[in-house]
């Protein structure tokens, strides 16, 4: 996939000093020290997803770290601005430098971030951190931060993924070097302004040593860029299809490509790699995408707040549910409950839903509120977004058991 193949080619190598901690081909083992070490809880049923993402090579150690970082149970947990902080989120800055640096933020570090969290929100700083010259040199792709110096060495296939990141790499290199020189018109070396054919944000990032020009060296998306952010990277948007699309096959393919990864998933809303001229102009959403990721079976732990889907829908889409499984909601083992709730019929004051019954299974759409589904087999969506679901309970950590729920979406 090229999420997996890019992400590999265009991060810093790790230091040497990195290659030499210890190593481990238990992708389990990691996913479990990356939950105890940045959610500061035990792993669940599903924590399998990183693991398999792990032992195929479709995402790094640093994915995962990203993605755990930016879940709603992270942001619920973590991201907040709490009375007696001297700015707004410099508590929740220093919780993002001790699980992704493993380490206390330096004063001077926390003041600027709590700023930028303030202006551009926690995504940006998590961004930040994970592309930062001490995270590169610290973990790589495959270290694991805060395990005491643990390495993913992976398997046959993640080798096999690297091997096919190096060709990858190469091949961008060579589309590069074509497009620059087709845009070099006097062959002085340099891509100037008046030759460029994107705009001018576009220019003003590729030329990221900021001499006026634009080199070879510059296109080359495999040159470390140090101190670049996905906001610096994330400008292909605003170029023309055409100048993007260098093989003129009415799409732009992986190799065509220079922005950033986060970008171009975000374009890519059906998930085939290649963006066509309706999904890069916007005029397909992720919304519309929805049917493709539905009928699938998710896991929902009765110990975890929300469960990401990985399924968006559109307001007023019709959500089919098809649920089967107990949960048990405290230590005392009468006290069941199926998707409709808890068999005694008791509330949780403190529940999502206080008014309905204890143990239901629940929904939310986005960081919307939480609404009621229990056994119902249908529902008409009340936003539009991510959904995810989660089980009516106030205290989480005492429960058991999980649901097992289809979900189809129309």
């Amino acid at each position: 996939m090229f999420r997996a193949l890019v992400l590999l080619a265009v991060v810093l190598a790790p230091s040497v000093a990195a290659a030499q901690q210890p190593c481990t081909t238990d992708a389990r083992h990691v996913v479990n020290e990356l939950y105890r070490h940045m959610l500061e809880r035990q792993s669940d049923p599903g924590s399998q997803h990183w693991v398999t993402q792990l032992e195929t090579g479709r995402m790094t150690v640093r994915d995962v770290v990203r993605e755990i970082a930016s879940s709603p149970e992270y942001s619920q947990r973590f991201i907040k601005t709490e009375a007696g902080e001297s700015q707004p989120y410099e508590r929740s800055v220093a919780s993002l430098y001790r699980h992704i640096l493993g380490r206390q933020p330096d004063a001077e570090g926390q003041r600027a971030f709590a700023v930028i969290a303030q202006r551009q929100g926690a995504a940006a700083v998590m961004q930040r951190l994970t592309t930062s010259r001490e995270y590169n040199e610290q973990f790589g792709d495959w270290g694991v931060p805060g395990s005491g110096g643990i390495r993913y060495c992976g398997n046959d296939a993640v080798r096999s993924n690297q091997s096919a990141a190096a060709t990858a790499a190469n091949d961008t290199v060579a589309v590069a070097q074509r497009r620059f020189r087709g845009m070099d018109r006097n062959n002085d070396g340099v891509v100037s302004r008046q030759e460029w054919r994107g705009s001018a944000r576009s220019f003003e990032v590729h030329d990221w040593n900021n001499d006026g020009v634009i080199s070879g060296r510059e296109m080359n998306q495999t040159v470390a860029r140090d101190g670049r952010t996905i906001e610096d990277e994330d400008f292909d948007r605003v170029d023309d299809f055409a100048n993007l699309d260098a093989n003129n096959n009415g799409r732009i393919d992986a190799a065509e490509w220079h922005g950033s990864v986060a970008a171009f998933n975000r374009l890519d809303v059906n998930n085939d790699d290649r963006l066509s001229q309706a999904e890069f102009t916007g005029q397909v959403v992720a919304s519309q995408a929805a049917a493709a990721t539905s009928g699938q079976s998710i896991i929902v732990d009765a110990r975890q707040r929300w469960i990401d889907t990985g399924i968006n829908v559109t307001e007023g889409a019709l959500v089919m549910f098809d649920v089967t499984g107990d949960v048990r909601l405290s230590a005392d083992q009468s006290d069941l409950a199926g998707a409709g709730g808890a068999r005694s019929g008791r509330r949780a004051p403190d529940a999502p839903l206080a008014r309905q019954a204890a143990g239901a299974l629940i929904g939310r759409i986005g960081n919307g509120g939480a609404f009621g589904i229990g056994n119902q087999r249908s529902i008409r969506a009340p936003g539009t977004g991510r959904l995810f679901l989660s089980v009516n309970d106030d205290y989480l950590a005492d429960n058991a058991g999980h649901f097992e729920v289809q979900v189809n979406v129309q």
